[in-house]
């Protein structure tokens, strides 16, 4: 490919990770939310998960945009007691008590700074109050400064049975950069007590890091295979919604500007080869897993970036949920959260009730196939199928065994395409949370495509 009029697209877009429909604000959040709970209807087939957020960090890394505290000794007990009220009182509901979960994720923030006993009080309640399935799959995000043998130990013995922990780069210069602490045979113990605790084991890498190359790019590749986990997820880094103070180095040239477009896009098709040609083989648009790996299908993702009728529950602060018609999240301050579970209240913050059947459509790159079977049976309007037919011709998709699938073309241009299927309405407001955030942050990042050899 060289110039702009043999590419699909002339721009690469600034935002591309986000939950659909957007959530937005609805009248009287907490009683839109305990009405629904309250309910007497029932969930549709899917898959359910429950998603348990930890809001506490060890160190920050530069670039995180997350809910997280670093100052957390004396509130790390106190909301550990909420959270386990809220789980007691979310899945006493008439709809959630029908849910039987098919994934647990533990996320943060840093759920391995929890104790043993913490980790074990919070499973105990998560199994003691919700229906799990047989077959579970049961994630737990760790730290390796934290991750102690202990702590691991505490996991596996109660139900845990996936972990996962950022490692972000092995490269020295840009660790130091991202204030990531953990030493590398920190990473490699960490991996040692995994392999030797639970069945599956996924580690996060970042690229197009701040004037990255693909050489360094292609040393990163090379330690993830040398340290053997079971998956990697690996992330392009989302400049635009990373942290402000991440946002003013780069503008103050205290750390290089992001790679150009087209050398994003160049090491967005290394990635894929490099990994597919080592043993890895592709179960979603960012996950590599090795093709015996337990779990690779990683139901939770499959949940949080599913269809309409696939819902999950999120409980802590800050917590997100999206159920067959409504999505809620939860007050993103650690006081106000303790303090609406403690007065027997819902913590939710925002709440709207949605009507999307498209949702399993919108979301299909992100797992770079869906039924024909099923999208007719949605009865979408005639412009999602008009959309579907450009992209045929754009070489982008190809309808094969009864599935719409995304091209190897298509998975270069995923984003361009999850964009391209959003409704007109949700379109606007995509594109309104863009330009409020680039003016929030005065971050304009030039996306232009000019030459791709």
């Amino acid at each position: 490919m060289s110039q702009h009029s043999a590419l699909p697209y002339k721009k690469l877009p600034n935002m591309w990770n986000y939950l659909y429909p957007f959530i937005q604000e609805g009248p009287e959040p907490v009683e839109t939310v305990r009405q629904f709970l309250n309910s007497a209807r029932t969930p549709l087939p899917g898959t359910k998960s429950l998603y348990v957020h930890i809001p506490f960090c060890d160190t920050i890394c530069t670039f995180c945009p997350f809910i997280r505290s670093t100052n957390y000794q004396d509130k790390l007990q106190p909301y550990v007691d909420s959270l386990l009220k809220e789980l007691k009182a979310i899945a006493s509901t008439p709809y959630i008590q029908q849910f039987k979960l098919d994934a647990i994720y533990v996320g943060g923030g840093t759920p391995s700074v929890l104790s043993p006993k913490m980790i074990e009080d919070l499973c105990t309640t998560i199994q003691e109050n919700f229906t799990l399935k047989d077959d579970i799959e049961w994630s737990f995000e760790v730290e390796a400064k934290s991750a102690s043998e202990d702590k691991l130990k505490a996991m596996a013995a109660n139900g845990v049975n996936r972990i996962s922990f950022g490692v972000q780069t092995f490269n020295p210069y840009y660790r130091k950069l991202f204030n990531l602490t953990a030493s590398l045979d920190e990473i490699k113990q960490t991996r040692e007590l995994a392999e030797k605790y639970f069945k599956a084991y996924n580690m996060d890498l970042l690229y197009q890091l701040p004037g990255q190359t693909i050489e360094q790019l292609h040393e990163d590749l090379e330690s993830v295979r040398e340290l053997g986990t079971t998956s990697v997820d690996v992330y392009p880094l989302e400049y635009l919604v990373t942290s402000k103070g991440f946002l003013n180095m780069i503008k103050d040239g205290r750390v290089p500007a992001p790679p150009k477009a087209d050398d994003k896009v160049l090491q967005h098709q290394f990635v894929n080869s490099y990994l597919l040609n080592h043993g890895y083989e592709q179960t979603h648009i960012y996950t590599f897993a090795k093709k015996d790996a337990a779990y690779k299908d990683f139901k939770f993702g499959a949940t949080i970036y599913g269809s309409y009728e696939d819902e999950y529950i999120g409980c802590g602060q800050a917590a997100a949920s999206y159920l067959s018609g409504i999505s809620h999240s939860n007050s993103v301050r650690t006081d106000e959260y303790i303090r609406a579970v403690e007065n027997g209240t819902l913590p939710v913050m925002r709440a709207k009730e949605y009507d999307a059947k498209e949702k399993g459509l919108i979301y299909f790159p992100k797992h770079m196939k869906v039924s024909l079977e099923y999208l007719s049976q949605l009865d979408l309007p005639a412009e999602y199928w008009e959309k579907i037919e450009k992209f045929e011709k754009m070489g982008l998709v190809i309808k094969e065994d009864g599935l719409l699938k995304l091209t190897e073309l298509g998975k270069i241009w995923y984003m361009h395409v999850m964009i391209d299927l959003l409704p007109e309405d949700q379109k606007k407001t995509y594109d309104r949370y863009v330009e409020y955030t680039q003016k929030d942050r005065d971050f304009y990042e030039n996306t232009e495509l000019a030459v791709i050899q």
